[in-house]
């Protein structure tokens, strides 16, 4: 009884307490919102943000040469006010436009993209998403040279990234790339004033680094609908309009207030009194009941589909008992998908064996996966040398501390690989650095991770597993693969890509098993589209904030 009445009372008071530092440090504004983000921001360096909710903001703040149309989310212009492709599709030309400001009132130039595109391309900075860049000239013979030798390093003008003058920045790639615009839309992409980044430099171990008070406000200079004007950590972040944005008459929020949880329950219960008007998320824990209700028409403010994203399991391929491929595959074997999803996550979703969410991408065939088959899994376990388990150690399973549904996940997946295989598992759960830092340093046997796609093609998920690549938490190589999928990147023919990529992922998920596909991920909102206007919910979860408005 006492634990029945504790519970709300504790939602009640952080509630309460929620409430106040929500309104603490502004005056309200009319017309102002509130929007919940799932997870603390990371960092407001674009160059090396990687979180959704990290990006989301960023493309509140910042503009690249393309930014996403509202309604179809393909590539339109943004601060270039056109472009030009060349016939072979390996020159763009763009054009920017002479009005484009930051939010300091200092023109939008070429060199700001220039210095940006340089620095992500050095390895001292760290970024993410590095990777992409590798679709322009000589940028990846460039920062292997840096990587090499930091001193004595090829030449920035040896990439094929040129500023002829102040508006017109032009790019050579290696390749015909389908999806590059839709990169130009990206964080990675977005420019930094470079004067003002000039007050922040500084030595780092020999290597010139920028001192991060940069990206905390009033030293913050942005150049999309809005500027960030406060930043309490762990609490809010506070954005107002950019009153030098070209396109200021298309910003109708005052007031827009970044806001997190640490439980998602309280967040809803913030929601149903008013304190916040948009989740951006479905809370796990009231998921199922929250989509029963708009199911039977109680509620018209969920909104929650699968979406372009796939939970899945990193196996570490480089280090401890997972090195054996054998075992992987029985791991991958000895998962019953569906009973994943009816008992545990119970939201509107499908169990994948596939990495790639399937139907999602037009033109590109999903392959098979090999299925829930615990005989195979245990003769697989046998012949690696574990018969039913004997003589190997718990498995090392890391999960992100605040994601409630990790919890549930990993303990029902510990359960069945026990069960059907008499392998054990320790949970191990850390918060959201700390886990990404075990993961870089492969400090883990299985890791719960996700990911959704950042642009409509498969390369999207199939790059994570290239030898190198910043986000390949499970540390697999295989020169083979990587042939393969370089292979596709030079292919003319969509088609021919296409299948090229089949064949790769095909690969992954049958014979290489470096993670563990589980299920599409169910995602949505929560919000009253009579209050609020101007957000979409879509399947790639892009929620653009700069078209939010109070109706």
């Amino acid at each position: 009884m006492r634990k029945t009445l504790l519970f709300p009372s504790i939602l009640f008071l952080a509630l309460f307490a929620a409430c106040y530092w929500i309104s603490a440090g502004s005056t309200p504004r009319r017309g102002a919102i509130v929007f919940c983000q799932d997870g603390q921001i990371h960092t407001l360096d674009p160059a090396k943000m990687t979180y959704l909710q990290d990006i989301r903001v960023a493309q509140a703040l910042w503009e690249g040469l393309a930014q996403y149309a509202p309604h179809t989310l393909k590539p339109i212009p943004g601060q270039a006010k056109s472009w030009s492709i060349s016939k072979n599709g390996l020159v763009y030309r763009f054009y920017l436009k002479p009005n484009a400001r930051w939010s300091n009132g200092q023109p939008v130039t070429s060199r700001d993209f220039l210095f940006e595109w340089k620095r992500v391309l050095h390895p001292h900075t760290g970024s993410g998403y590095v990777f992409l860049y590798f679709h322009i000239a000589g940028a990846q013979k460039y920062f292997n040279s840096i990587a090499a030798h930091p001193h004595h390093h090829l030449p920035f003008s040896t990439v094929g990234i040129k500023a002829p003058n102040r508006h017109t920045l032009v790019v050579t790639l290696t390749h015909p790339c389908p999806y590059f615009l839709d990169l130009m839309a990206f964080p990675p992409f977005f420019p930094l004033d470079y004067r003002v980044m000039q007050h922040f430099r500084e030595n780092e171990d020999g290597q010139t680094g920028y001192n991060p008070i940069w990206t905390r406000p009033p030293h913050l200079v942005t150049n999309g609908a809005y500027r960030l004007t406060d930043w309490r950590f762990h609490q809010f972040l506070e954005l107002t309009p950019n009153p030098y944005y070209d396109q200021r008459s298309q910003v109708h929020c005052p007031l827009l207030k970044i806001v997190n949880y640490q439980d998602s329950t309280a967040a809803f219960l913030a929601y149903q009194s008013g304190v916040i008007d948009v989740v951006g998320f479905v809370p796990n824990s009231l998921g199922p009941a929250l989509v029963r209700q708009e199911k039977a028409g109680l509620r018209h403010d969920v909104h929650v589909t699968p979406v372009f994203g796939t939970m899945f399991l990193d196996l570490n391929c480089q280090k401890g008992v997972l090195k054996n491929r054998l075992i992987r595959e029985a791991l991958d074997m000895a998962i019953d998908r569906r009973a994943l999803v009816r008992h545990v996550v119970r939201m509107p979703t499908i169990p994948v064996h596939v990495l790639i969410p399937p139907n999602t991408i037009p033109g590109y065939r999903s392959p098979k996966g090999v299925g829930f088959n615990v005989a195979e899994a245990r003769r697989l376990l046998a012949q690696a040398g574990y018969p039913g388990g004997r003589g190997m150690k718990p498995l090392r399973y890391l999960v992100v501390a605040g994601y409630p549904l990790m919890m549930p996940l990993a303990e029902a997946i510990g359960a069945m690989w026990q069960k059907n295989l008499g392998v054990r598992i320790h949970i191990i759960s850390e918060e959201g650095k700390i886990f990404h830092e075990e993961c870089l340093h492969g400090r883990f046997d299985v890791a719960g991770d996700g990911w959704y796609g950042d642009y409509p093609d498969p390369s999207t998920w199939l790059d994570l597993f290239l030898t190198g690549n910043p986000n390949n938490m499970s540390h697999y190589q295989s020169p083979m693969y990587d042939r393969l999928l370089q292979k596709a990147s030079q292919q003319p023919s969509a088609r021919a890509r296409f299948h090229l990529m089949h064949q790769a992922e095909a690969f992954l998920v049958d014979q290489a098993f470096p993670a563990i596909p589980l299920f599409q991920v169910p995602d949505g909102m929560v919000y009253n589209r009579a209050k609020i206007g101007g957000i979409k919910p879509n399947t790639r979860l892009l929620t653009l904030l700069k078209y939010i408005h109070r109706r």
